[in-house]
């Protein structure tokens, strides 16, 4: 009968998979737990308790699911923001934002049935922020442009696109369009039935169709006669001679050395100045600027199919060109964006450039020109910062689900992912220097990647395993690494939101479709992968998160929406999580209930503002000591004492059950053999109330109070070993077992049994 005391001084790979329980071979498994609820595991290696969350407001209407974004100007001003049914409201500095008394919020273009996707049930929306901006995609919604122009100051409206993109320019000869005037307010009218009412507010390019009448300018070109009006090209745009006058008996115009490529005004071509003893008049005409041979209209209403209103955008006329019946032209291209052709369903930024992306396409805008989609500038012509336009191709046609700036662009599809970025490293990203090439074959859901270090975590097509993107030096490319091989059963229901946390934690935190809270820690440099779930009290359904910055700045904070039956009625909070107990603080300020509030004042029995929690058992904790529970009616409850710091809230069990022990035998493994647990060390940190045991059924509760303690008073919190005679008797399994069910702080930092086991 060997006697052995392993030790578990770690607890980090998190939950396992059942799948793992034979696997003792595996490094992680004695990292791993069979069951760690409502823990979170450190890279350090023990396993802390969550803290609670603490009940923020209901959102407007409970009836509808409601999401949540952030909105991050910097570290100090930082807001989440609650999307309902037609409306944006606005959270920051632990409540909701407020203007004259009542929440503040504006109306959006979204509907409620518009932020879920039907099919998968993840958020609909794709956001990027730049400073006061974030530009909202939706794939039946013209990009939004969301600003913050003050606390109580916020507006969305479609973002102004100017200048495209627009799709492959029209080929056919007998379809064309022509415009009733050069500038401002005009009419289009197509030969063909071109237009619907789902156009309006989409754009539509025009350059003229023959250009042969209008002769090019070239140097020394001799007029006779006054050059007044005379018309010229250069560089495909159009000048207007502005010299007035005839020449000299005898004497002619001619055209200076200096082609005009200007854009706006008159230049002259030469300095103009009289050539004695030649024929010349003068060397050098005044040429204006009259159209640079394209341009662009925005549909303001529509007619009937073959006529729309528009108007003319950009700098510069539509060319004389393409005006009048007779001047009809084949040379147009409609707008990628409209009612027809769909909008862009992703978003975000690279190389300096808004990139949108529809379908299989990607739309870089102008570098440092955001809304500028112009393919060509203003001289007509395409150069390094102009507007880029490219499609995927690939074997299959996939949607874009997500975009990931890294160090290229990462682009994650239905059916694969890929990579953006130059052709030529030596040359800037630009149009010409562009290449797409595939990475991974993975398939990606449309769920918001998080970015951590070098590595982009993403969930994969069917939303159960959770995939990690990284660069490859070898292999010159990116791979990836599946993170949930050793938990598979954890996201087995899918995905729908994650958001990332950096402080004091790095963890990952995950909605899962059934409403249950998933956290990932994840350390790539100290090899620390670790999932573990979370249910609230009170049985909450976790339907959205986000993670901003707290308004101190010295954590991150995680925010969710919350399902939750109260009182008969289905309830939607806004809740975040609060922060854990750190040494130093005061024990009464321990929080650990779910949904909860805070009573600070004068001693009181009653405690009153719970109607939010009305008809429920709530845990109590007073002045640091855990008070018997109350059910919460006419919104208050009574104590069995006065105190003066009272947490309330929704109770939650915190449940470390480790895999099997796997020492003691005296020929190979003690796995399948009986064993006996006779006793067992506890490494506390920080910890009151606990009890330990085989598994949830046996427990033993802990005794934490000493004969120096206080009758009057909470016993201090623990730090230290715990001796315990362990309860149970003969098995094959030696799980070790920790349970904490009252709202108080506790850390597991290490467990190490005397174990008995008998050889076969």
């Amino acid at each position: 009968m060997p006697k052995a005391s392993p030790l578990r001084s770690s607890f980090n790979a998190g939950e396992l998979s059942p799948l793992m329980d034979g696997r003792p071979d595996v490094a992680k498994y004695a990292n791993g737990c069979s069951t760690i609820l409502n823990f979170i595991p450190s890279v350090q290696g023990p396993a802390v308790r969550r803290a609670g969350t603490r009940y923020v407001s209901e959102v407007k209407a409970s009836a509808n699911r409601t999401w949540l974004a952030t909105f991050e100007f910097n570290t100090t001003q930082a807001y989440v923001l609650e999307f309902g049914d037609l409306y944006i409201r606005f959270y920051t500095n632990h409540g909701q934002l407020l203007s004259g008394g009542s929440p503040y919020e504006i109306v959006s273009p979204y509907s409620a049935s518009d932020l879920t996707d039907a099919t998968d049930g993840t958020f609909k929306l794709s956001m990027v922020q730049s400073g006061d901006v974030i530009y909202i995609a939706h794939p039946s919604y013209p990009l939004q442009k969301l600003s913050r122009l003050g606390n109580t100051n916020w507006t969305i409206a479609a973002a102004p696109l100017t200048n495209g993109p627009y799709k492959t320019q029209n080929i056919d000869r007998t379809k064309t369009v022509y415009a009733s005037a050069t500038t401002g307010t005009i009419t289009l009218t197509s030969s063909s039935a071109l237009f619907t009412s789902a156009m309006v507010g989409s754009f539509v390019y025009l350059e003229p169709a023959d250009l042969s009448s209008i002769k090019p300018w070239t140097a020394g070109q001799e007029f006779s006669g006054s050059p007044l009006n005379v018309l010229r090209r250069s560089d495909g745009k159009t000048y207007k001679c502005t010299t007035t006058g005839s020449p000299s008996s005898g004497k002619v115009w001619r055209t200076g050395p200096d082609k005009p490529i200007h854009t706006y005004g008159t230049v002259a071509d030469g300095d103009g100045n009289g050539i004695s003893g030649t024929t010349c008049e003068a060397q050098g005409l005044s040429w204006l600027f009259v159209d640079s041979g394209f341009g662009y209209v925005k549909i303001t209403g529509y007619t009937n199919s073959t006529t729309v209103t528009a108007v003319v955008q950009g700098n510069n006329p539509l060319p004389s060109g393409v005006v009048s019946s007779g001047s009809a032209t084949f040379r147009w291209a409609l707008g990628s964006f409209s009612g027809v052709e769909g909008y862009p369903s992703k978003v975000t930024f690279f190389r300096e450039r808004l990139t949108l992306a529809m379908g299989q396409q990607l739309f870089f805008s102008v570098a440092g020109d955001f809304e500028n989609f112009a393919a060509k500038d203003d001289s007509g012509q395409v150069v390094a910062d102009r507007a880029i336009q490219v499609t995927i191709s690939s074997d299959e046609v996939n949607q874009v689900q997500w975009l990931v700036p890294t160090q290229s662009l990462l682009i994650g599809t239905s059916g694969a992912e890929f990579a953006c970025g130059e052709n030529t490293t030596n040359e800037a990203f630009a149009p010409g220097n562009v290449k797409i090439e595939q990475q991974t074959s993975e398939g990606s859901r449309s769920v918001a990647p998080v970015r951590v270090g070098y590595s982009t975590i993403f969930v994969q097509r069917s939303g159960r395993k959770v995939k990690e993107a990284s660069y490859n030096f070898q292999q010159n490319g990116y791979v990836t690494n599946d993170l949930t091989v050793l938990a598979e059963h954890v996201t087995r229901t899918g995905l729908v939101q994650t958001a990332w946390h950096k402080e004091p934690y790095v963890c990952m935190w995950s909605a899962r479709t059934d409403g249950k809270l998933l956290g990932f820690t994840f350390n790539k440099e100290q090899d620390v992968i670790g999932w573990h779930p979370h249910e609230l009290g009170g049985s909450g359904i976790v339907e959205s998160v986000a993670v901003i910055p707290s308004p101190d700045g010295t954590r991150d904070e995680l925010w969710l929406i919350v399902k939750r039956t109260i009182n008969g009625s289905t309830k939607r909070f806004v809740e975040y999580l609060e922060r854990e107990y750190q040494t130093g603080d005061l024990q009464s300020s321990a929080f650990y209930v779910d949904s909860g509030a805070t009573y600070s004042g004068v001693p009181a029995t009653t405690i009153s503002g719970l109607g939010y929690l009305e008809g429920q058992t709530v845990q109590v904790l007073a002045d640091g000591a855990a008070h018997p529970d109350r059910v919460v009616t006419s919104g208050a409850i009574t104590l069995q004492r006065s105190a003066s710091v009272v947490q309330v809230g929704l109770g939650f069990p915190s449940l470390l059950k480790t895999t099997r022990i796997d020492a003691g035998a005296g020929d190979g493994t003690s796995q399948g053999k009986t064993k006996r647990i006779t006793k067992a060390v506890i490494r506390f940190y920080n910890t009151l109330g606990a009890k330990a045991g085989p598994n949830e059924t046996v427990l033993d509760s802990i005794e934490f109070r000493s004969g120096s303690d206080l009758m009057d008073q909470a016993p201090p919190l623990f730090t230290g070993d715990k001796l315990l005679d362990w309860s149970g008797g003969y098995d094959f399994d030696g799980y070790l077992t920790v349970k904490q069910d009252q709202p108080l702080p506790m850390t597991v930092i290490a467990i190490m049994p005397q174990v008995h086991t008998f050889d076969r």
